[in-house]
């Protein structure tokens, strides 16, 4: 009985590691390696870096939204007299840079593509590039909204 374990225990390891033997520096086959081989590759993965950082501060531009809407909402209800304009300013245009932060990225989400001419390596290049400009142009907005926001709603 033994080695029956045994024997199954051998077999089991020399079938995982003969599925497993893949040449780690063959050139890839498709345009979504997780290792960088070529510029475009390097410049895709930096523009998928500034995407994944901005999608995840997104739940918060909305949850900041949300509380700066019932600020809103609050101050809106006092009397004239007793309403703090400027805060209200303050307010009104820090949601208006949260909303605009939320729908950049949405927007950029939106036209980009991921294989744009996966097949022509220079506009690729070129493509990438310009995609990169722009989703570092929206993280930009994000962070800096979610920043001033955090500043403004810890104050009051």
């Amino acid at each position: 009985m033994h080695k029956r374990i045994k024997l199954f225990i051998v077999i089991a390891v020399l079938f995982a590691t003969a599925c497993n033997d893949q040449a780690t520096d063959t050139p890839r086959k498709n345009a979504y390696s997780d290792k960088p081989v070529s510029k475009a590759d390097s410049l895709r993965q930096e523009v998928m870096e500034g995407h994944d950082v901005g999608m995840a501060k997104i739940i918060y531009i909305r949850r900041y939204s949300a509380q700066i809407q019932l600020k809103l909402d609050s101050l809106n209800k006092l009397p004239p007299k007793q309403q703090d304009k400027q805060y209200q300013q303050t307010l009104v245009a820090l949601h208006q840079a949260l909303q605009n932060a939320d729908k950049g990225m949405s927007t950029w989400m939106d036209k980009y593509k991921d294989d744009t001419l996966k097949d022509n390596e220079p506009l690729r290049i070129q493509y990438l590039e310009s995609e990169k400009v722009k989703v570092d142009k929206v993280k930009t907005e994000i962070l800096e909204s979610l920043s001033r926001a955090d500043s403004l709603l810890k104050q009051r």
